[in-house]
């Protein structure tokens, strides 16, 4: 007798799982996590007040540790914020209109609470259409990822903005170690950051949201030398006109 085992039917395939079922799921899935990382970004608190009465050198191994457990649970709620804009871009989007991009790094600048010791300037003028949030996540992302790589405390971020037949290319120019070649597309990889998170917290989803509200309006996004300099250049296009 063989010990071979054949069937006579084909095991039917399952029915594919749609993109957008996959961003409900993750939409779902990090609503629900938050609600734990958060009770575990406070819980160290409570222990930290509960053994206030330590000896010096135990209250510093402790201090050391539940700052560890802090910044870790503080480092996953980042992720699954991040995560869950990602899921919603083009779900949950404002109605579609025209703003203007000076209005929209107003904006930026003043969502990230940005540092005087950064300077964040543009030239030239224009109206980019789409929604709302979207456009305002986008340029939150990239001045973000500007100021949150540069190596060094203070820096400088140009925005040109020019038209380009029915498309707005704006390009933000930084002055910080800027990006590899190689390792410019790898950059656009959802939670891939090219830094250890020790040296340079992220979640890595700036680029991967900024590039899915772009590419979803008709866009293109391209990362770049500095011409200027050292430093990173990010070129975008939008759909919009000049304006008045």
């Amino acid at each position: 007798m063989s010990d071979q085992i054949t069937t006579s039917h084909q095991i039917t395939p399952a029915a594919s799982v749609t993109a957008d079922e996959v961003e409900e799921l993750i939409y779902v899935i990090t609503h629900d996590l938050r609600g734990s990382f958060r009770a575990i970004q406070l819980i160290p608190d409570f222990i930290r007040e509960d053994l206030s009465g330590l000896p010096p050198l135990q209250q510093e191994v402790l201090d050391g540790h539940v700052g560890m457990l802090k910044t870790i649970a503080g480092r996953c709620d980042r992720m699954l914020v991040d995560l869950r804009d990602y899921s919603r871009i083009g779900r949950c989007a404002d109605p579609v209109s025209d703003h203007a991009v000076s209005a929209l790094l107003d904006h930026a600048r003043a969502d990230l609470a940005l540092s005087e010791s950064f300077d964040l300037t543009s030239a030239g003028s224009g109206i980019v259409t789409g929604p709302r949030n979207e456009l305002n996540l986008l340029f939150a992302c990239l001045i973000s990822n500007a100021v949150k790589h540069h190596d060094q405390d203070r820096g400088t971020i140009r925005v040109a903005i020019t038209t380009s037949g029915q498309m707005q290319q704006i390009s933000i120019s930084d002055d910080g170690p800027g990006i590899p070649a190689h390792l410019r597309e790898e950059a656009f990889g959802v939670l891939r950051t090219l830094k250890s998170r020790d040296v340079c917290e992220g979640s890595g989803m700036g680029l991967p949201i900024a590039r899915k509200i772009i590419t979803r309006l008709g866009g293109s996004v391209t990362i770049g030398d500095n011409p200027a300099g050292r430093g990173t250049r990010i070129t975008l296009t939008l759909p919009g006109h000049p304006g008045q």
